[in-house]
């Protein structure tokens, strides 16, 4: 976790682990807000292309966002990121509320069990990964929760592809500069009376 810029206390914070007996297999611990164990994904650091899998899930779990036990329900602001290691790369930045989802980009399966949790937060801000243009998470989460949705600009990215890669490159300034200038995304139908001819 140093080499990806993450610190020994936010891994211990976090509670990350590995696999007893394979310690190239990280593990992610995900507690709900009332710190209770709901599921488990694990990380081979050994992955190489075409040989198993890289990440997999503990089966039977309730998928939920990582992160929640540690979050400061005063603060109104939850950032959500796609990957573990992204939500650490925030949360190394000293960024409160940083969370991510269990199954990646295209796993939306978490929300029935966060519901009520997200109705915390009046601001959510999407960390997604930026890829082909466009930051993953971003249309699911507006078709769920229009009002509340601010987006992280393409350019805070620097042309990394997430928060991880942008903490190595930049450091932990450039994650906070990227949350701190997230904006609320435009409205598709709607076009800008300046725009007008």
């Amino acid at each position: 976790m140093a080499s990806r810029g993450i610190s020994e206390a936010v891994v211990r914070k976090y509670q990350i682990t590995t696999q007893n007996g394979k310690e190239s297999i990280l593990c992610f611990p995900f507690f709900n807000q009332d710190n209770e164990l709901k599921f488990i994904k694990y990380r081979n650091l050994d992955y190489v292309k075409g040989q198993g899998a890289k990440e997999w899930c503990e089966a039977n779990c309730m998928p939920i966002l990582f992160g929640m036990d540690q979050c400061n329900l005063e603060n109104k602001q939850l950032v959500i990121t796609e990957g573990q290691i992204d939500s650490l790369s925030v949360a190394e930045a000293g960024i409160e509320n940083a969370v991510s989802v269990p199954t990646g980009c295209n796993g939306f399966t978490w929300i029935p069990h966060c519901w009520d949790w997200l109705e915390n937060f009046t601001s959510i801000i999407v960390f997604g990964d930026c890829e082909n243009g466009k930051i993953t998470l971003v249309d699911e989460l507006l078709k769920r929760f229009p009002n509340k949705i601010k987006v992280v600009r393409e350019q805070d990215y620097q042309g990394c592809k997430d928060a991880n890669e942008i903490l190595q490159k930049y450091g932990t300034d450039a994650i906070c500069n990227a949350i701190h200038n997230a904006v609320a995304p435009p409205t598709k139908q709607i076009k800008r009376l300046a725009d007008v001819e």
